[in-house]
Order: C-alpha cells, then structure tokens, then sequence
C-alpha cells in the first residue's frame, strides 16, 4: 500500500463572492492532491455568497462552513485562514482566485523537504470573466537562501512585491512560531518575513495560480487593506483610524512589530530591525516622502478629530488615536531621517492648546 498523503488544511475565506466563489471551489475539488479539507469562512457576506458555500457543504463531507455574522475586515479573515485545522499544512485561499488542478501537487512536491517553510506557485493576472491579462513577474517569486535565518528575511524584504506569492501552501509548524497578522496595510509582509525566519520559503516556476484582477500596485493594496480593516473593525486597528495615509509607513511598522517578538536572539532581533529600516526605505525613499508630506497635511483635521472626541468625553478614542498618530509619525521620521513631520506634529499641538 502506497503511504498515505499528509493532509493539507484549505481555509477559503469570503466576503459578498458570488461572483466566483463557486468557480474557486471547483478548483479546488479538481485538484490531483486529494488529501485535503476545505473550510469556507463566511465574513459576513450579504449576496447570495453563504448559500454557495452551504450547497458545497451539504455535497461533500470534506468541506465545512463557518460563518462571522458581521464582516471583520480583511486581517481577520487571514488570522482564521491561517489558525483554523490541525493538518501539518494549511493553505490560505481567497474566495476569487483560481489554482490550476495540480497546484497542490507541485507544492507539496517542494515541501517534502522539511527544510521549506512555505511554496507558491508562478501565476498569471486574470479578468472578472476568467481572461488572461498577462503574467505575474517571474523576479518577484520568492526564492530564499538556504541557511541563514536573517538573509532569508532579507530576500523577502527585497522581493516580495505581488500578493500571488503570498498565496501558497504552509508548513503549520512555521506559522505557529510567525506572529502573525497584524492589523495594517503591509502586513503580509512583514508576515512573509517572519514565516522566513522559520524555514526557505520557495516557488514552483510552472504558473499554476490565476490572480482574479491583480497584482495592484504595493500602494494600492496596502491602502486598501487598512481602509478595510478601518470599516470593519475602526476600534480594534492601531491605524485604523488613518494608516490608509501612510501604509508604506505601516508596512514598515509591521516589520519592527514583528521582528521585535521575533523567536530570535536579542542581538538578531535588533539587526532585523535595522535591516528592515535599510531595505524597505532603499525600495520605497520617495512613498516615505510622499506620506511625510500628506500627515503634514492631514494634522489640522487629525488633531480637530481627537479635540472633538475630548470634548464628548471620549477619552479612551483619544488616547488611542494620539498614541498611534504619534507611532506613525515616528516611524516616518526613523524612515526618511527627518524630524520636520514631528517639529509639525508639535506645532499643531501648540496651536490648538
């Protein structure tokens, strides 16, 4: 008897997909890797999309639902695509997205070195109709070192550039020990990062994965991903309030989290740190500039914004909104290496004491 497949934990999370759920499920139960379970989350669609996913589940015992009754936003649903099973290898899915019938296969094939922490796959840009729009950079798949943990993470910081490499399959071990996602743009950066910490994160070349209406500029995505978070879940997101702002700013936030808890030697930790600051400020010097610029700006209305708040009584809201304008605006400044953000910051105070 051939041994038996490990299997790998699917967990497709949606919001209002009905779309194309229904086409992403079926590309997944046309997968040539058979030992799989497939969990759909519902955040809280309102458009036919929860009835898709319980005609799935009713149809086959492999797949389950589990449904947020409110909408959660983003960050949360990749917090229950990564956390939810116990298979040795789980696998984030996106409610749009397409996989080629042996994507699983051919990563799986990767991670049978205990060595590789995650695989993905080349990938294509397709339409609302299935149309093919052109082909995701073949230089921005990640393809990590072998050995040492820090320049690992460094190929990541330097490479990642489209979401379609975050979309693989992981080895459960290594997102254990990750942090995890944190609530801002850029998260999945800094994400990848640290999942690098704990093993090679690696590619098959084959394009294999079919990007519904993407990639989207780093920019893009990543503001799109705070006003989410901000919609769905305003009190709980350290910048949600205005990390749409600035999220090459929040991006870089996310890294100093993350390398900060990072399960390392404090001398590694500090270096990673650093590291972080020299590459993302080298990929995205005038993003940096362009967000001094717009909380320059924006400091009228965010200081109004907390006086009003003050003025209700409402001085939990206060505490909060200041505390992460003042960490934005100092991890700005520690990017650039221009103090003129916080000289402004205080005047603003100033002039509205």
């Amino acid at each position: 008897m051939p041994p038996s497949r490990p299997v790998v934990d699917i967990n497709l999370f949606f919001h209002d997909e009905v779309a194309h759920l229904d086409a992403t499920i079926r590309s997944i139960l046309d997968q040539t890797w058979r030992a799989w379970r497939l969990t759909l989350i519902d955040d809280g669609s309102t458009d036919g999309s929860r009835e898709i996913a319980e005609r799935w589940a009713e149809r086959d015992r492999r797949i389950a639902l589990k449904r947020f009754r409110a909408n959660q936003g983003i960050v949360s649903g990749f917090r229950a695509a990564f956390l939810h099973g116990d298979a040795e290898f789980v696998m984030p899915k996106s409610g749009d997205d397409l996989l080629a019938p042996t994507f699983i296969e051919e990563v799986m094939a990767v991670l049978e070195d205990p060595a590789v922490a995650m695989c993905h796959a080349g990938a294509v840009v397709i339409d609302g109709e299935g149309k093919v729009l052109g082909e995701v950079p073949a230089e921005t798949r990640l393809a990590t070192p072998e050995e040492d943990a820090i320049a690992r993470a460094a190929h990541v910081m330097h490479t990642y550039t489209f979401a379609s490499s975050f979309w693989g399959v992981y080895r459960r071990s290594a997102v254990d020990r990750a942090l995890g996602p944190l609530p801002c743009g850029g998260w999945d950066h800094a994400f990848l990062a640290d999942i690098a910490l704990h093993g090679r994160i690696l590619h098959v070349p084959t394009v294999l994965f079919f990007r519904r209406d993407g990639p989207a500029p780093l920019r893009q995505l990543a503001r799109n991903a705070s006003l989410a978070w901000s919609r769905a879940r305003s009190a709980e997101g350290l910048f949600g309030d205005f990390g749409a702002l600035a999220p090459y700013t929040t991006c870089l936030w996310a890294h100093l989290e993350t390398f900060a808890l990072a399960r390392l030697p404090e001398a590694q930790r500090a270096a990673l740190i650093e590291l972080a600051r020299e590459i993302l400020t080298a990929r995205w010097a005038r993003g940096f500039c362009q967000e001094r610029d717009a909380l320059v700006a924006a400091l009228p209305r965010l200081i109004c914004q907390q006086d009003d708040w003050r003025a209700s009584g409402a001085i939990g809201a206060v505490l909060r909104h200041s505390n992460a304008l003042r960490l934005l605006i100092e991890v700005n400044a520690w990017a650039t290496g221009d103090r003129s953000l916080v000289a402004a910051y205080e005047e603003t105070l100033r002039e509205a004491a």
